[in-house]
């Protein structure tokens, strides 16, 4: 599984996370690479510096347990892209 953390394959230096409808924090995790690189792409775009790490499949529930986030996984085919709020929070910063 592949996400995004600040430091390339250092999951300890922070891993991007988004907090859905309910404000619950949720980190996305991608099954494909090029979809992970695709979706920091986008970030990248607003000003975000992320990196595309991998973390093995098995620790994805301890990992997000350990850190009391919900999690979601991309698969092949799924379009994702980053939340309203995360362009509007980036772009607001833009023009102040």
């Amino acid at each position: 599984m592949y996400l995004l953390t600040k430091t390339l394959n250092d999951i300890q230096s922070g891993v991007y996370a988004t907090k859905d409808d309910d404000g619950t924090t949720c980190v996305q995790f991608f099954v494909d690479r090029d979809d992970a690189v695709t979706y920091n792409e986008l970030l990248t775009a607003v000003g975000y510096e992320l990196c595309v790490s991998e973390a093995p499949d098995e620790h994805i529930d301890k990992l997000c347990e350990a850190l009391g986030h919900a999690y979601t996984v991309a698969e092949p085919g799924d379009i994702v892209v980053p939340r309203m709020e995360t362009f509007q929070d980036s772009l607001g910063k833009l023009f102040k």
